[in-house]
């Protein structure tokens, strides 16, 4: 039921833009187009995209670059990332991305 529950919440939040929607506990990111697939479980999160935002409800505790790189790596390359309400730098969305592509 709670993964219902967390699945409603995260669909409603889909109209919000990726900084928006990652709470405290979940995570968001903003691709630079569209992905393949519009769900992915990676961590144990479950994201669903619609566009080029994507979100996950609730995310395990792991450095946000690495978590970037993994989801960036099935997903696609990332214009902004927040995990559990922190938002990488441009530096690091960058670094990200290069990680990805190497992985």
């Amino acid at each position: 039921m709670r993964i219902v529950l967390g699945l409603v919440a995260v669909a409603a939040l889909m109209g919000a833009t990726a900084v928006q929607a990652a709470s405290k506990d979940g995570a968001a990111v903003t691709l630079k187009a569209a992905p393949a697939k519009a769900r992915l479980i990676q961590d144990g999160a479950a994201w669903i995209c619609k566009d080029v935002t994507c979100v996950a409800s609730a995310v395990k505790s792991q450095p946000a670059l690495r978590a970037c790189k993994r989801v960036a790596s099935e997903l696609g390359a990332v214009s902004a990332f927040t995990w559990r309400g922190e938002d990488l730098s441009a530096d690091d969305v960058t670094a990200c991305n290069t990680a990805a592509k190497a992985g």
